[in-house]
Parts: C-alpha cells; structure tokens; sequence
C-alpha cells in the first residue's frame, strides 16, 4: 500500500519545500497492534500513516502527535469509574474500534480503542503531517485533525483493521524515543493533579527526522 522513503519532519506551520514520498509498500496494522495498553499504543502510532478514503478520494497523513487514556481509573478518561453507557460503547468493542465524540458541538475527534475488549482505554489522535501531490504540512489540534480528514458520527464503530475507509498502515517509519516529546495530556485540569500530570501525550519532535 504506501511506504515512507526517506523522512524529513520539516518545520510546523509551513509547507514542506521536500515532502514525504509515500510508495505502495504499507503494511496495514492489524488487531494485535491495538490490543496493548494505549500508552504503549499512543507512543508507537507516531510515524504510521493514517489513510482515509473519502467519496473515492484517499487522504494519506503521518501521526505526529497522539494521547493516551487508561480507562476507568484515569479521571480523564470518557470510561471513567466503568462508565458503561451507549455513547462509550466503542470502548468494549474490539482493540482498533473507531471511537468518536463531539465537543463544544463542533468538532468530531479521532479516537482508537486500546487494550482489551474488557478494558476501555482509548488513544486520541491529536495532529498529523498530511501530503497532497508534491506539498506537506502540519495539523495540529484533534479538532483541525478530525476535520481534514472528514471525520463525523458515520465512523463510529468502525474497524480500522478491516475498514475501506479509514486505516493505518506502518510505512517503515522508526520513531526512536529522542526523537519524541512526551508531556502532560492538553484541557484535563478537571482529572486532580495526578493525572493530569501523566507525560501521556507524544509528539514527534519536529527538529528531528524520522528514517
């Protein structure tokens, strides 16, 4: 399917003047990728390329930033304390399920299930490098990420290991863990300092490049 050949992060903010060349040699990660706890999950997404199909159209962008959530003893977790109703739902379904929300009643966000089918813990993706023809740039944010990449309710419950329109594929991309920045998840005050203060959102660090 599409493989990385030679990786050059680039600058935020800006289009990349030499932009990741994606190939047709992507391996499509399976369940056995997601079936692992999400921090574990967060930190090696980073570097696989996220491929959306949309109206016959395929959109395909590196993960560069993502966060984790541990389930029900994390309190900023949407499965908190075992919260178990019908808008959680894709949290107990299988390991790669499509988990979405709506926030403020604007923007959808990407989330994937983690861990096991008895274990809600989720990992949010929260920016991407996206390449169009000979062009590359950053998103940054869940929300300006859910939005290119046209995500809204239709994809809940999806299943990234076997769907036609959303997938993520390893493109032989090696984050090493100096090449990461990992920090505090972004707008969970309301979870106490303990959690809050969880390193559980990784980012690739821009300065480096990814081979």
């Amino acid at each position: 399917m599409k493989k990385v050949a030679q990786q050059s992060v680039g600058s935020a903010g800006t289009r990349s003047k030499t932009p990741t060349k994606i190939g047709r040699n992507g391996t499509r990660l399976e369940r056995s990728f997601f079936e692992r706890p999400a921090v574990q999950v967060a930190r090696d997404l980073l570097g696989k390329c996220i491929v959306r199909r949309y109206r016959n159209r395929l959109m395909s962008s590196i993960i560069t930033e993502t966060e984790a959530y541990a389930g029900p003893a994390d309190r900023a977790s949407r499965a908190f304390g075992g919260r178990h109703t019908h808008s959680v739902r894709a949290l107990y379904s299988h390991p790669g399920t499509v988990y979405v929300y709506l926030v403020y009643g604007l923007h959808w966000l990407l989330n994937l299930k983690a861990a096991h089918s008895d274990q809600p813990q989720a990992v949010l993706i929260r920016g991407i490098r996206t390449i169009v023809g000979s062009s590359s740039w950053f998103i940054a944010g869940p929300g300006k990420t859910s939005k290119y990449l046209k995500v809204d309710s239709s994809l809940y419950g999806e299943d990234i290991t076997t769907s036609s329109r959303i997938w993520i594929e390893d493109i032989g991309v090696r984050i090493s863990s100096r090449q990461i920045i990992k920090s505090p998840r972004i707008g969970i005050d309301y979870a106490g300092s303990y959690w809050a203060s969880k390193p559980w959102r990784f980012r690739i660090d821009i300065g480096t490049s990814a081979r």
